[in-house]
């Protein structure tokens, strides 16, 4: 009874930690970088002292980088 048990827990544990593994190597999380016009709030709040055209220029190179490199997450840098 005891090995019965055992086996079970290894067995479900072994199904749980593929099945995570399976589906995290399956769903992938792609940044997504919207029109500049819906980009301009949040980074106005993360780098207010930029103009405009220093955004739009941050807001390209983001949209650059994104399609050189897919699957890559898009983090805005100054």
């Amino acid at each position: 009874m005891k090995k019965k048990i055992v086996t079970s827990t290894f067995t479900l544990v072994l199904l749980l930690g593929l099945g995570t593994g399976v589906m995290a190597a399956t769903n992938k999380i792609d940044c997504k970088v919207g029109d500049f016009k819906e980009m301009i709030p949040m980074m106005q709040e993360k780098y207010p002292d930029l103009s405009d055209k220093q955004l739009k220029e941050v807001h390209k190179d983001c949209v650059a980088k994104m399609k050189k490199e897919t699957g890559t997450d898009c983090k805005i840098n100054k």
